[in-house]
């Protein structure tokens, strides 16, 4: 039984992980079930086997009792009181906790993975009064995911929930051997670490295209991502170097702010911002280097991308998530934050005027991604329920 809060309609990273895992499970012969609570009547973006059963636990949601409208009123009425913040939790996720406790106890499932701390805090509460193990995943750097004081639920209830119910876990799932370190010496023997794979259809052979001299960066235009900084450090660069271009990739809240500074800087000419692209891919294959100056990722998917096509990465040296994955020198080139603007602006013009450096590191770049292949990550996963399950069975079989 897989559990994510909210999944109909949205196209985030994390969905599309979650549809992954799903898949891979009901492909390795398991009878799988996804349950969400999604108000959105949409379907999901991302493929699932027509093999798993899918239970949206939100259906039934006009015909719940009474006092389920009246803790939502008093909820909303006292948004900012300290002293209702019980009334707060319950609002938002008893009804979830009791119908995903009782789909728990009717299906008696092997094994319960949740995404994501909506899902996480609820799934371990409900697995535990049902009898179920759990494994709880994490896809981000666990001290924003249980400590941030903008991430998440604010709720001091639901903060220390979020933490205290790792207790009840089988597994904690974290994405690198270096986020397990967070977590407290009692939940150690719990930690797994399995990190993301690189889809694919970037692994799979393409034509050689001839690289374009052009700096990307690939993500959402979002403030943790830093493109402001990157727009300023092409500034100083573009007077330099006429034959190179700047082209950001995505979209986000930050765009026409973004926009604003390019404007501002007089670099519009060579600084672009491109949006969403479908061929992301191809231009992976043409650009010469990405830049990618991030506070911290999960996993940096834009940055395994672009490595597996032979791009390599500028970005700084303390970003986690990429730090894991771009190996100074070697795929890549890390700086120091604390030299700012400075610093990423040097980083980019070593690489822009290097061209045998720039060879040699993209000469590594692939199999430096050798670890996150596809089937990696699917035996990984198999193995991990697999180690769950039988010990389970092993302890009911010793009962």
């Amino acid at each position: 039984m897989m559990v994510i809060r909210r999944l109909n309609g949205r196209a985030g990273g994390a969905e599309r992980l979650f549809c992954d895992v799903a898949n891979l499970f009901a492909d390795a012969g398991y009878a799988v079930t996804v349950v969400t609570c999604d108000r959105s009547t949409q379907a999901p973006v991302y493929r699932l086997s027509p093999r798993i059963t899918r239970l949206n636990l939100h259906r039934k949601w006009a015909r719940r009792a009474p006092w389920y409208a009246a803790l939502d009123g008093v909820a909303k009425a006292y948004p900012t009181v300290r002293a209702l913040a019980p009334t707060d939790w319950l609002a938002k996720n008893l009804y979830f906790l009791r119908r995903l406790h009782r789909a728990a106890r009717d299906a008696r499932p092997d094994v319960m993975i949740s995404f994501l701390p909506p899902a996480n805090t609820v799934t371990l509460l409900a697995g535990w009064l049902a009898g179920a193990r759990v494994i709880a995943t994490n896809h981000s750097v666990p001290a924003h995911d249980y400590q941030s004081d903008t991430r998440w639920d604010q709720n001091p209830i639901d903060k220390a929930l979020r933490r205290l119910s790792l207790r009840a876990a089988a597994r904690i799932h974290v994405l690198f051997p270096t986020y397990g370190a967070w977590f407290p010496r009692a939940l150690q023997d719990r930690i797994v670490a399995i990190p993301n794979a690189v889809s694919q259809e970037f692994l799979d052979a393409a034509p050689p295209r001839p690289r374009r001299k052009v700096i990307i960066g690939v993500g959402r235009l979002i403030g943790m991502k830093n493109y402001d900084q990157l727009v300023e450090a092409w500034a100083l660069l573009a007077p330099r170097h006429p034959d190179w271009s700047l082209e950001l990739y995505g979209h986000g809240p930050d765009r026409d702010k973004l926009q604003a500074k390019i404007d501002e800087l007089g670099v519009g000419d060579r600084a672009t911002l491109k949006g969403d692209t479908s061929e992301i891919k191809a231009v992976y294959l043409e650009s010469e280097v990405l830049c990618h100056p991030a506070e911290f990722e999960g996993f940096g998917l834009a940055v395994a991308e672009a490595l597996v096509c032979g791009v390599p990465v500028v970005a700084y040296a303390d970003c986690a998530g990429v730090n894991e994955l771009v190996k100074h020198d070697d795929n890549g080139w890390l700086v120091d934050r604390a030299g700012g603007i400075r610093a990423l602006a040097d980083g980019l013009e070593r690489l822009i005027t290097d061209e045998p450096l720039r060879h040699r590191l993209r000469a590594r770049c692939r199999a430096s991604l050798h670890a996150f292949r596809p089937e990696a990550f699917r035996d990984r996963w198999l193995r991990l329920v697999a180690d769950v399950t039988d010990r389970a069975h092993d302890e009911e079989r010793t009962a």
